[in-house]
């Protein structure tokens, strides 16, 4: 079987560069992904917190506004420049940093790492990468919550990045419990001339939800030899 060559790297710096008022960016609404908030507003989040690939930093500051310590990373200096100057803005303290996730340090640093659709965008080699830094920055016993687009029969999604469920089981066998894996929606502001996405429904909020899964899992604690 020949193998499939992987999609390009999307330049998220130039996307966010070339939109400096922050307009026309799809999957920045101006709020934290409805399906993670849901998380923040439960509880679910604890100790250090890492938002990885946080964009514009929605996410974290709604973490930070509960009183969380949060660092947020992403590779897109434009998107880090915004967040930062959210941050002073709304008078809350995050780390913001401009980092490749699948290269960052931080070993054992983080008890909570919040991933809003970040992983979908990575090629396979490099969600690779990424579990092995996953792995590598949360605390045994730490927990990970990621949003992505689902690969499942008649899915409204982007075509680029989605994953099948046991693709993403998989990802998280070595080392990880899962402790949910639920269909979830992804809502993004779709503007024209995009196809039939631009006639995909859309919410109250000019939103249009797609096609997702959330996933909850814990790092498994070191066992004792």
């Amino acid at each position: 079987m020949t193998e499939q060559p992987e999609p390009p790297d999307m330049d998220f710096e130039e996307v966010y560069r070339d939109r400096a008022d922050g307009r026309g960016v799809p999957w920045d609404i101006g709020e934290p992904q409805p399906a993670l908030a849901e998380l923040v507003d439960m509880g679910w989040c604890r100790g250090r917190i890492l938002d990885i690939g946080c964009g514009t930093g929605e996410l974290g500051l709604a973490l930070a506004a509960r009183g969380h310590s949060v660092t947020g990373v992403d590779l897109a200096s434009s998107a880090i420049a915004r967040a930062r100057h959210k941050a002073a803005e709304r008078g809350l303290e995050v780390e913001f940093v401009v980092a490749d996730a699948t290269e960052l340090g931080y070993d054992g640093s983080f008890d909570t790492v919040v991933d809003s659709g970040l992983l979908h965008c990575l090629r396979p080699s490099a969600q690779r990468r990424y579990l092995e830094v996953l792995g590598r920055i949360c605390r045994p016993g730490g927990r990970v919550a990621v949003l992505c687009f689902a690969d499942v029969p008649r899915a409204r999604t982007p075509d680029r990045g989605r994953l099948t469920e046991r693709g993403l089981q998989e990802l998280f066998t070595d080392g990880w419990d899962v402790e949910a894996l639920e269909a979830a929606e992804i809502v993004g502001l779709l503007g024209d001339g995009l196809g039939e996405m631009s006639a995909w429904p859309r919410d109250s909020k000019g939103r249009t939800p797609m096609t997702g899964w959330r996933l909850r899992a814990g790092r498994a604690e070191a066992r004792p030899r």
